[in-house]
């Protein structure tokens, strides 16, 4: 009897899946262990859910999965230490008297290959991310059951507030790398410049004043950012410049980058540049899911610097001259970068091959993406049901006076109708992608956070293609991969290539995400939640979920038939792809 077993890192999580070469029928569960290498202490992974149906929620804590076993093949360890080397173990469970369990510690597999919760990428990349689906849990823990308008509205205040214990949770490792970015810089007499989307996040405004002369800031038009920002950057003797696409003081179309580039103390040779899909508000902090990336590297950097310059010159105008520069990508050590708005969607034509090439597996994130080809083709990949792929699409619709309808989307899996999660506010009024305020993209108030049952934007917009392929891809930056960003807004998308820790941290970032909304779907259309419960067919060869383990095991991917798609009472709708474009 053997178990194989795998562990995948980011800064945030460990993923570890295993897979038996044979499957007793008195297995029920397991029990994961984690070893921390240096000092050689094993801890018992506490479980989420009671050892029986209908014994309520556990405490926050958890529960050993001793107690209450795993009963899944594929779990994320959100208690790994950041820099700590750790190594799993599973032991099969079997069930014993009175709701007890009982290791079969003969077949116990070995313990992982050590791994190590760190952002850093290699090759000058590092990828960091927010906690934004806790927002539920967390929102719970402390308002203490009170979800009054003055409760909830009193602790979206606090989330404002530096050093707040629910803020540092939900913000995570974004906040921590924006400001470690920023602080660094200033230390090395370094010069930024940077262009944000919005701003209004008081700490991360008092990160850019001590920059001073050195600090370079072209805020965009969202509208989440207030007056004082610009009045206290310019009272620091920092660079302020605005630019609206709108000409009318609208959120769209949109100056929608969220990058700071470091450059010495001159400002012209840069070596560092911060992207993803952070907006620098509270509310982007800790109330969307996003991401961060850093890249090392002085020409793509300085493709940067270059396009901040760029921006400012044109003022509140996308000219021609800029949409064909934007047009041409940057190339170099694996990495293109492109800027947008562009002619002819040059940004997708690249993205578009590698979603076709891919041979394993493609994992997605994306924000309102409207008519978009890459949504398009990623739909049609999961009609062809030949590899793995997994993918959440964010959506929200408000009212032109910026109230908002309803807070949803779809959860993407290969070979399956998309499921739909949405949780309605009271207004059902909808606007366009084009017309959408800004609100879709910055502030939660009290009635939608009540209304939506603490629900959470998914915000980050990426692609990974392949992640344990040396042919792997990583698409992210500040673009929702959509038609009207592509020809309209100020933006940028990074292909990042061949960097396999890169891509299966990114991977890890999608997976837990596609997790938290696909129950959430699975429940909304019809399933039974006593079906974690079930016995572990789904993850044997054949079963449910047995292509999901396949992929994480890294092994060759069966296409999923029809009853294999979905547990036993559910009800998929039908999949809502986008119009075919003529």
């Amino acid at each position: 009897m053997t178990i194989s077993m795998k562990a995948y890192a980011n800064a945030d999580d460990v993923l570890i899946a295993w897979q038996p070469d044979s499957w007793p029928t008195n297995w029920v569960g397991f029990q994961l262990e984690r070893r921390n290498d240096t000092t050689q202490q094993v801890t018992t992974i506490a479980n989420r859910i009671p050892p029986q149906p209908g014994q309520g929620p556990v405490q926050p804590t958890g529960i050993s999965s001793a107690a209450s076993p795993i009963r899944r093949c594929i779990w994320t360890d959100h208690g790994a230490v950041a820099t700590d080397s750790v190594s799993y173990r599973v032991t099969p469970m079997i069930a014993a008297d009175k709701g007890t369990f009982t290791p079969d510690a003969s077949s116990a597999s070995a313990w992982t290959a050590p791994v190590v919760a760190a952002g850093d990428a290699g090759g000058g990349l590092e990828a960091y991310f927010n906690r934004g689906t806790l927002m539920s849990q967390i929102v719970s823990r402390f308002v203490n059951g009170d979800v009054s308008d003055k409760s909830l509205h009193d602790f979206l205040n606090n989330l404002k507030t530096p050093g707040f214990q629910a803020r540092l949770y939900l913000a995570g490792d974004a906040l921590h790398e924006i400001l470690h970015f920023l602080h660094d810089a200033d230390r090395r007499g370094s010069s930024i410049h940077a262009a944000i989307y919005e701003m209004n996040d008081r700490e991360l405004v008092e990160a850019l004043k001590p920059f001073g002369s050195r600090g370079h800031v072209l805020l965009g038009n969202g509208s989440a950012t207030e007056p004082w920002v610009a009045q206290e950057l310019t009272a620091a003797h920092i660079e302020v410049k605005h630019r609206d696409l709108s000409h009318h003081g609208r959120s769209s179309p949109s100056v929608h980058n969220k990058f700071v580039v470091e450059s010495d103390a001159s400002g012209r040779n840069a070596g560092r540049v911060l992207t993803g899909s952070t907006n620098w508000t509270t509310t982007g902090l800790c109330t969307q899911l996003n991401n961060v990336l850093i890249v090392e590297d002085a020409q793509i950097a300085g493709r940067y610097l270059d396009q901040w310059g760029k921006l400012v010159a044109a003022g509140d105008d996308m000219p021609a001259s800029l949409k064909a520069t934007n047009s041409k990508p940057t190339d170099h050590n694996n990495i293109s970068l492109y800027f947008a708005a562009t002619n002819g969607e040059a940004e997708f034509k690249p993205v578009l091959d590698l979603i076709a090439g891919a041979q394993q597996g493609v994992l997605f994130l994306m924000f309102m993406p409207g008519q978009s080809p890459l949504l398009e083709a990623l739909l049609d990949r999961v009609q062809q049901n030949n590899i793995y792929v997994r993918g959440v699409v964010s959506t929200v619709t408000a009212s032109k006076t910026g109230d908002i309808g309803t807070v949803g989307g779809q959860v993407v899996k290969s070979g399956a109708p998309a499921q739909a999660f949405h949780d309605d506010v009271e207004l059902p009024a909808g606007v366009s992608e084009e017309d959408r305020p800004s609100w879709a993209e910055t502030e939660f108030n009290v009635k939608e956070i009540h209304a939506a049952h603490l629900m959470a934007i998914v915000h980050s917009k990426v692609i990974v293609v392949d992640p344990f392929s040396n042919n792997c891809a990583v698409i992210t930056g500040s673009h929702n991969f959509s038609d009207s960003a592509s020809g309209k807004n100020d933006e940028n998308l990074v292909i990042v290539r061949g960097n396999t820790q890169l891509a299966q941290a990114y991977a890890l970032h999608i997976n837990g995400v596609y997790d938290h909304y696909s129950w959430r779907a699975y429940l909304a259309n019809g399933g039974a939640p006593d079906q974690i419960y079930k016995p572990l067919d789904g993850w044997k060869p054949g079963g449910s979920r047995a292509q999901e383990l396949e992929f994480w095991m890294n092994e060759p991917i069966t296409p999923q038939t029809a009853d294999q798609r979905a547990p036993t009472g559910q009800k998929s709708p039908p999949a809502t792809a986008p119009k075919k474009r003529t």
